[in-house]
């Protein structure tokens, strides 16, 4: 039924079903029509990059539609105006890096009023049970700091980074009993993503940091950063 309706309005108008009186207020849209987005006739509208993310700056208020975007390609007033569309997505993602690098400043102060703590040694396939549950332990603990971190909860993340110390030290104490050889505790710190602002567990398992590179997140801000070092060479 969609995809009828579709072809109608492309071959005899979106106004077809109008009454004469509706006829006289309609206005067709166009791609240079001021309810168009011109972020997305530009390139990309930021408001799509960070959709379910804790980013998230809401639906755009004006219309993306291929249609009109495939139009504006061909009309020979594209030059034109394509320099005014970039220029105001160079402005809409600077403010959004700005925005971001007060918040990336304000999360490195307060790291910074923590300790530097070493990253911890990996831990043998060969251990007992008990020290299999203190592992355990300690990467469920991890998990939830990642997400307050992510969440920007740098309190309550920093407080359950104590919890992990006290089971790095009973994990130390176990591989002393078992191979008769001290191993010293070190702690887990943690890190902010220079890119998207995200605190995260450094020195972290592969798959964690892969799954945040990956995340939409990074990748929205990644598109962000580099279309404004691309438009400001151009």
């Amino acid at each position: 039924m969609d995809l009828q309706r579709a072809m109608l309005d492309e071959l005899m108008g979106a106004d077809r079903n109008l009454t004469e009186e509706e006829r006289k207020d309609y206005k067709e849209i166009t791609w240079d029509s001021k309810e168009v987005c011109a972020y997305y006739m530009a390139r990309f509208c930021p408001h799509d990059l960070f959709v379910n993310t804790k980013s998230d700056i809401g639906p755009c208020d004006r219309v993306h539609d291929p249609k009109l975007k495939e139009s504006f390609e061909k009309s020979p007033r594209h030059d034109a105006y394509l320099a005014k569309f970039e220029a105001e997505l160079a402005q809409r993602c600077e403010k959004l890096v700005m925005e971001l690098d007060r918040r990336v400043r304000r999360g490195r102060e307060r790291l910074a009023q923590g300790d530097e703590p070493m990253p911890p040694p990996p831990l043998s396939a060969d251990k007992s049970e008990r020290l299999s549950v203190v592992e355990e332990k300690i990467k469920n603990l991890l998990v939830q700091v990642e997400a307050l971190g992510e969440v920007g909860k740098v309190d309550e993340a920093q407080a359950l980074m104590k919890k992990v110390d006290e089971l790095n030290a009973e994990k130390a104490l176990i591989q002393c009993q078992n191979d008769k050889v001290l191993v010293v505790p070190q702690e887990k710190k943690m890190a902010l993503c220079e890119i998207c602002g995200s605190f995260l567990v450094a020195n972290d398992v592969a798959e964690r940091t892969q799954s945040h590179i990956t995340g939409k997140q990074h990748i929205g801000y990644g598109m962000v950063r580099d279309y404004i070092s691309e438009y400001k060479v151009s």
